[in-house]
């Protein structure tokens, strides 16, 4: 059998999220049209007959940054890369290369791991009309070049096939031991330990129904989870930083709060076969960014 930490790496909205929830069959990560939808690496371990995979997804690369949240995300990704065994770098084929794939790609270069370049998103070529071409002459420097559809779930297989083919033969008792560390961990989804997996879940259709008024002035925390016996309740608030944008998330007469709450009570109710109680609260704290990076 064979072990190893995969990570997953690249510009923003290339399918990375996506593809990790393809995998594993089961959403795992959140994903938004937004960039820097993930904002953490997130590890969840992947296992069949051949062995197990440690997979992290990981924020997208952007290329400029102003704001303290978004320093602190750009600077996740590349620290997951020194501890790889193989990184899958995606490209989005359906967008002309930019400079953010550049930076990616400059980061996965000094990588010394196995290398897959990943074309993604070929569900959406239409005609023969790709940036194909923009990326091609990079595939001398992987190991291996795969396209797919992590939305269509197309070559999801092949690609996992590849990962564990050029998984080294031999396991570091290190990665052993992180695996067994994320065995020990694992619990329900509405345990105890859901806070951050709900908040996540909170912030993502919080993106969705928002667009692009005010997706990076807020943040989800979870202050209670409880287990009632016939329902969960799940007590959560959405933070800004100014009054302007709580009028905003909560909308005229409540509409884009009850639009936020019940599409992630809906989901939460169909993941853990459950019902869920959810209580959300708008608050303003123009510090949350600095508290979010302690």
């Amino acid at each position: 059998m064979k072990f190893g930490r995969v990570v997953l790496f690249g510009r923003p909205n290339t399918g990375k999220s996506t593809l990790l929830n393809a995998i594993m069959q089961q959403k795992v990560a959140v994903t938004s049209p937004m960039p820097q939808t993930t904002r953490k690496s997130i590890r969840v371990l992947f296992g069949d007959e051949r062995g197990k995979i440690i997979f992290s997804d990981t924020p997208g690369i952007i290329g400029k940054v102003e704001d303290l949240v978004g320093r602190s995300i750009n600077a996740k990704a590349p620290k997951e890369i020194s501890n790889a065994e193989v990184v899958v770098m995606l490209v989005d084929i359906s967008r002309p290369k930019s400079d953010e794939d550049n930076k990616a790609i400059g980061w996965v270069r000094k990588s010394g791991a196995k290398k897959i370049l990943v074309y993604n998103k070929m569900d959406k070529v239409k005609d023969g009309k790709d940036f194909l071409p923009q990326y091609n002459y990079l595939e001398e420097e992987f190991d291996k070049v795969i396209s797919i559809s992590a939305l269509k779930e197309k070559n999801i297989k092949g690609l996992v096939n590849l990962i564990f083919e050029l998984l080294p033969e031999k396991t570091d008792e290190v990665v052993k031991e992180e695996i067994r560390e994320i065995e020990a961990e694992k619990k329900p989804l509405m345990g105890s330990n859901a806070k951050d997996f709900v908040a996540e879940l909170i912030r993502e259709k919080a993106y969705l129904f928002l667009r692009r008024e005010v997706p990076y002035s807020i943040n989800v925390e979870v202050e209670s989870i409880e287990d009632k016996g016939k329902i969960i309740m799940v007590r959560a608030v959405i933070f800004t930083t100014a009054d302007r944008y709580k009028k905003i998330i909560i909308g005229k007469r409540g509409s884009k709060i009850k639009e936020i709450g019940y599409n992630a009570r809906k989901e939460l109710e169909l993941m853990s076969e459950r019902k869920i109680y959810l209580e959300l609260e708008v608050r303003v704290d123009k510090h949350w960014p600095e508290r979010y990076l302690i």
